[in-house]
């Protein structure tokens, strides 16, 4: 008779371990798959089952990890700034700038990769949100942090009144060379921040 409850002496086949899914990570699978689909079909294109299909990812995953497409703008917006942040912080520590004269070349650089560099996306995700937080009171106070940061950075090179005014004219020059036909014309770009700056010699 065999005993069915034995192996015969034969080693046990260990059971396969389930692999232990890391949250923030898929949190961060989903998020990053939202960035996506706002840059490529705007805030109206945003939906669980669009950003599960950008990720590869179940749909349950998405509206387990954000409940509600309100979850999912609010998160996205958040990195984006988040992101800002942090290119602000390291900016001036990579390459300091030596003058108010440099930091006009910068400024201009920056908005010119801003439109044409490989980093469009993320200032299209970025202004979507940006302007919804119009309509979404709850968006707002994220806003405030970019604003805020802009403005900030500059005023360690410029008076308070120039860098706010420097930073308003960098967000609508950005905008316009995304929105527009035409890319930014560096020339005309370095022209009107040196004239904000107040470098421009007379």
């Amino acid at each position: 008779m065999v005993d069915v409850g034995k192996n015969d002496g034969q080693p046990a086949q260990a059971k396969p371990q389930r692999r232990r899914r890391d949250p923030e990570a898929r949190r961060r699978e989903v998020i990053e798959a939202a960035e996506r689909v706002i840059a490529a079909r705007g805030l109206e294109g945003l939906t669980h089952r669009s950003v599960a299909d950008e990720g590869g990812l179940p749909v349950a995953s998405t509206t387990y990890h954000f409940a509600t497409r309100d979850d999912l703008i609010q998160l996205a917006f958040e990195r984006s700034v988040d992101q800002f942040l942090a290119y602000l912080e390291h900016l001036d520590e990579q390459q300091p700038v030596a003058s108010t004269t440099d930091l006009v070349d910068r400024l201009a650089d920056a908005v010119v990769t801003a439109c044409t560099g490989g980093n469009q996306a993320h200032w299209t995700v970025q202004y979507e949100l940006f302007l919804a937080a119009m309509r979404r009171p709850a968006l707002r106070p994220v806003a405030d942090r970019t604003i805020t940061a802009g403005r900030t950075s500059l005023e360690r090179y410029l008076p308070p009144a120039r860098a706010y005014a420097v930073s308003a004219a960098l967000s609508g020059m950005i905008l316009h060379g995304l929105a527009g036909t035409q890319a930014p014309d560096r020339a005309t770009v370095h022209a009107a921040l040196a004239e904000l700056c107040g470098t421009t010699r007379t």
